[in-house]
């Protein structure tokens, strides 16, 4: 009678939220969240000449927009093409109310795509800014309320774009306020302000070949007096000047009162970059990624902050390793590709194991990517900015297991939740490809 006592009183707490579950998943509590704990193999994974090669590309593409005339992502059937989705779909608002029919009619009329494209030109981003796929800064949410369609999931958010980044702009509103402009990996609508255009004496001076990328998030670049210019973080590129005094001195791009690009000295202390490529090794890898674990998820760059595909991306970049902005993109593009569906999750890890290459190797399943990192206990583990572990209660009602940070994990994170979504599956049920990127080959047969 006791014993049926104190289980019904333990029960009664639990119902009542008196005995929480735990704060995140079991991968991330028990595992170290350091990248120099799994430091197994010191040898050199990536040639330098093949690193060197890769950085060629990498400057190659980069500074692309600035040798265009015409618009190569940003096609007028591609940008009328996000306002009739919009206009099917108006969504809900900052506030979580429904979007007025206004809302959209507005942004088309200021948007003027009746003479597009009418401006034609190259820029270079003065400040961290956002692309965004109408011209607004107002957010478009697919549900008042939810988990992964409403906060943060705003579906106007592209890409988020570092200072200093070449752009080529395509089009300018009728209020002169937003411009459609592209980027090397994408494109979208960027509010004017942050922006400056270029000419052919700038962009000489600015694409002069040799470059210091950044080693530390949230880097002040300050003036010579100590002044604020920028702020930059891990992976964002700048012309590269000189080391002196343990500091670096960069380039860094200014607007004049004519919104003009010009160039003023900044710089940064010498521990906070390194000259583009930094060479990869695997103790370069662990201090990179370091910089970035634990780092809140920012849906397409929002708030600062990354979500999985600009991880791997500002990770790589610090080597030289170009990829392109999204997750599947990223997998299929670049690299030695490697099928991994109709497979068991037993052969799936097995062969993770066996071809990956730490640091070197991306997983991919549909809407969302990870960095291979290893097996050091015989067991695959990854590197990845992730949102959460999907759930369904006893109601049937769907939810998430908030991660929300970059974070060292197993291939199935979350297993241990009563609550978890067994029909969604793991990731490691659900990873479709493999990507080598050490592979200097465009293609790797199948396992």
């Amino acid at each position: 009678m006791n014993r049926l006592y104190g289980l019904a009183i333990i029960f009664f707490f639990i119902l009542s939220g008196c005995v929480s579950a735990p704060d995140t998943v079991r991968d991330v509590r028990e595992l170290r969240q350091d990248h120099a704990f799994y430091l197994t193999d010191r040898a050199d994974p990536l040639p330098a000449a093949l690193q060197a090669r890769m950085d060629g590309d990498y400057n190659t593409i980069y500074f692309s927009v600035w040798h265009q005339s015409r618009p190569f992502h940003a096609w007028e059937e591609r940008v009328r093409h996000d306002f009739k989705r919009y206009a099917l779909r108006p969504g809900y608002g900052e506030n979580k109310k429904p979007h007025p029919s206004s809302w959209l009619k507005k942004m088309q009329q200021n948007a003027d795509l009746e003479g597009y494209p009418n401006a034609l030109t190259r820029g270079i981003t003065i400040r961290n800014t956002n692309l965004r796929e109408l011209p607004t800064n107002s957010p478009h949410f697919t549900s008042a309320n939810g988990d992964s369609s409403a906060w943060p999931f705003d579906n106007l958010q592209r890409s988020s774009v570092p200072t200093g980044t070449p752009v080529f702009i395509a089009h300018v509103s009728a209020d002169k306020a937003w411009a459609l402009v592209e980027t090397s990996f994408t494109y979208g609508w960027m509010p004017v302000e942050d922006f400056a255009r270029v000419n052919e004496d700038f962009i000489k001076t600015w694409e002069s070949g040799r470059y210091a990328v950044i080693l530390r998030d949230a880097t002040s670049v300050l003036d010579q007096n100590g002044r604020f210019l920028v702020k930059a973080s891990v992976g964002h590129l700048f012309p590269f000047t000189a080391i002196k005094d343990g500091k670096v001195q960069l380039c860094v791009a200014m607007a004049d009162q004519n919104r003009r690009a010009v160039i003023r000295q900044g710089f940064v202390p010498a521990e906070a970059a390194a000259a583009k490529p930094l060479r990869f090794t695997p103790a370069n890898a662990a201090r990179v990624a370091n910089e970035l674990i634990g780092e809140p998820y920012g849906w397409g760059g929002l708030y600062g902050n990354r979500d999985c595909s600009a991880m791997t991306r500002d990770f790589f970049t610090v080597f030289g390793i170009w990829l392109p902005r999204h997750s599947e993109d990223q997998v299929k593009e670049a690299g030695a590709y490697i099928d991994l569906r109709g497979l068991s999750p037993e052969e799936k890890e097995r062969i993770i194991m066996e071809k990956g290459v730490p640091y070197l190797s991306l997983l991919w399943r549909k809407g969302h990517v990870m960095l291979y990192i290893g097996a050091p206990q015989g067991r695959a583990l990854i590197f990845h900015n992730i949102w959460g572990i999907r759930t369904k209660d006893l109601q049937g009602r769907e939810g998430r297991k908030i991660i929300g940070q970059a974070v060292i994990t197993g291939l199935t994170p979350g297993r241990e939740l009563s609550d978890m979504d067994t029909a969604a599956g793991s990731l490691l049920d659900n990873i479709a490809a493999m990507n080598i990127l050490s592979a200097d080959v465009r293609e790797a047969p199948a396992p």
